[in-house]
């Protein structure tokens, strides 16, 4: 989804784009998770449309670090996710506002969805990379 000069940045300075994207995820997933859930105490459509295309901008990232590493993404950010999630349960562990978050299937599940939509926006996006990167070879 990003231009080819951009994902040639993102090459060049790697070190830099992962460190930005495991802040990103692990940040907004301890920050958002109590806005995007449905049927939830706190759920705003709003937050949820940001959350999302932060999750695009961290997936276009990821296909200038990793090439064709789809499982490695999804862990990452399973991991990072749950990392951000548990943080910020930690930090408000016994808040009245968390109780209804801090059932087993949202702890379990929010994560696996997170790296899900984001390993899906990669899927996609590396496709679109490919399919730029050959119709310039042949110019």
């Amino acid at each position: 989804m990003f231009g080819t000069d951009d994902y040639k940045k993102i090459e060049k300075n790697r070190k830099h784009f992962i460190i930005f994207n495991l802040i990103t995820i692990l940040f907004f997933t301890g920050i958002s998770f109590t806005y995007v859930i449905p049927n939830l105490k706190g759920f705003d459509l709003g937050s949820s449309f940001i959350v999302f295309l932060i999750y695009i901008v961290v997936a276009n990232v990821f296909v200038g670090i990793f090439v064709h590493k789809t499982v490695l993404v999804f862990f990452i950010s399973l991991i990072f996710s749950a990392l951000g999630m548990g943080w910020r349960l930690w930090l408000e562990w016994g808040e009245f506002s968390l109780v209804e978050h801090t059932n087993i299937v949202v702890m379990v599940g929010y994560p696996c969805i997170t790296a899900f939509i984001i390993t899906l926006i990669y899927a996609v996006s590396e496709k679109f990379k490919t399919k730029k990167l050959v119709i310039i070879d042949r110019k």
